[in-house]
């Protein structure tokens, strides 16, 4: 359904019959680590997520698991392999 809040005549997942389905009956603007973010869209009303419409409860849990501009690094550690083992995986010489 469309909106008629915020967004106006935008298709909503958040929108029914009854109205918006947000706590507040209306999406919440983004917050300030959302900034960046490819799914933040501009209205006149404001800046709002396409995915989330309270964008400051994903942020309470640690980090938003949709947010775009944020790139978290990992650490790859490479384990020790035994040369002849790996060697003989390989050429799948290995009595079964």
């Amino acid at each position: 359904m469309q909106c008629q809040t915020v967004k106006k005549d935008k298709e909503c997942f958040f929108w029914a019959k009854s109205g918006c389905t947000q706590s507040e009956g209306q999406c919440a603007a983004i917050i300030e680590k959302c900034d960046g973010c490819s799914r933040v869209e501009e209205w006149p009303t404001g800046k709002y997520c396409t995915t989330y419409g309270m964008p400051v409860e994903q942020w309470k849990i640690g980090l938003c698991n949709m947010a775009t501009h944020i790139k978290l690094e990992t650490e790859e550690t490479q384990k020790m392999i035994n040369p002849l083992k790996a060697s003989k995986r390989g050429t799948g010489g290995g009595r079964r």
